[in-house]
């Protein structure tokens, strides 16, 4: 069912997390739903939004369970942009509400309070860009999907399974500034991954080629190539990095 997607205030925000430990209850078998009756819990966007869909998150681990995770919040979210996705008061909302179940099955592994806390924090909120991309519990689902789907729109699946292939791979797409923020970049890098299967057949064959692409990469101008000569490009950063490891 279509409604509008809920987001918290600043305030409940700071309350939620001066309380993670007063809460710990709340997180690892209760639940939010009195407080979320309160004022500057529900403060809607302009985006359309079916939480029925989060619904079918699963919390095992490895490839699939990511994959499958990431595909759902897309569906979702997908027609969020990227600048909105950045916003910790809607994934702290969601963690907390609509995906509580999840994210505590998912995460919340340790029954010491002061490790529940730290994973709580990490995992519940999304302080920063950086936290929100890698760390919180739906927000990184959704930007497996948006980076998958800058290389792979016509295959999403295709797409997040190469990415996820291992955590080196999307790691070292999502925090390299020229990789992640130059989609024409990303979008050859992903390519070549899937049509290549040297570069992924070992972690030092991957940071080799990686290595290749920021270091002769550099002074390029992407975005006034043609992708025949992008894909070239990247070809050599392969070639360079299957010689480099023998």
């Amino acid at each position: 069912m279509m409604s509008k997607l809920q987001y918290i205030s600043t305030s409940v925000l700071d309350e939620l997390a001066r309380s993670v430990e007063s809460n710990i209850g709340r997180y690892t078998g209760g639940d939010f739903s009195d407080l979320a009756e309160g004022e500057g819990w529900s403060i809607s966007s302009q985006l359309d939004f079916d939480a029925g869909i989060l619904d079918d998150l699963v919390p095992e681990t490895g490839t699939d369970a990511e994959v499958h995770n990431s595909l759902l919040v897309w569906r979702a979210l997908g027609q969020m942009r990227p600048s909105l996705a950045g916003e910790n008061r809607i994934w702290t909302r969601l963690a907390h509400v609509e995906c509580l179940e999840y994210s505590r099955k998912r995460w919340l592994k340790s029954d010491g309070s002061e490790a529940l806390a730290k994973a709580i924090r990490i995992h519940f909120f999304a302080g920063t860009w950086t936290k929100c991309r890698d760390d919180n519990a739906i927000s990184r689902l959704w930007w497996n999907a948006y980076i998958a789907n800058m290389g792979c729109a016509n295959n999403l699946e295709l797409g997040l399974k190469t990415i996820l292939k291992t955590a080196d791979i999307r790691s070292n797409i999502v925090e390299r500034p020229m990789s992640c923020s130059r989609q024409s970049v990303a979008t050859a890098i992903i390519r070549i991954i899937i049509a290549d299967e040297r570069i992924t057949q070992s972690q030092s064959a991957f940071r080799e080629f990686m290595k290749a692409v920021n270091l002769h990469g550099g002074g390029v101008v992407f975005e006034a190539l043609k992708s025949k000569d992008i894909d070239r490009f990247m070809l050599k950063c392969a070639n360079l990095a299957s010689a480099a490891i023998g």
